[in-house]
């Protein structure tokens, strides 16, 4: 038998760059969520509030928005959303690392083309 140590190196794990692009930038207001769970997954339905059916007068809950996620995509929701809930002073503006960032546009370039 040989008495070499085998050495495993673990890489660091590296951080990835990465754009948010918002595809739709219109907010909804939700003051209703309603959950349904399978073994699979989470959706939650969300609502702006209960509205009376024009034809009958019967309280309904109309659903504009649902988001289905795996059971674990939902866990990590709720860690994000507990700890922003858990902030007593939540910051007042959001943080410069957060806000979008339009490249700039070097006029040099634009003025020597002429």
């Amino acid at each position: 038998m040989s008495n070499t140590k085998k050495e495993t190196q673990t890489a660091a794990p590296q951080q990835q760059s990465l754009r948010v692009r918002y595809e739709e930038t219109q907010a909804r207001h939700a003051s209703q969520v309603l959950l349904n769970v399978s073994e699979d997954e989470m959706v939650l339905n969300f609502s702006s509030g209960m509205m009376p059916d024009p034809n009958t007068g019967e309280a309904h809950l109309p659903i504009h928005t649902r988001i289905a996620m795996s059971r674990l995509n939902a866990q990590k929701l709720a860690a994000l959303l507990n700890q922003a809930l858990a902030q007593k002073n939540p910051p007042a503006a959001t943080p410069a690392t957060a806000t979008a960032k339009l490249p700039e546009i070097d006029d040099s370039e634009k003025s020597s083309k002429k």
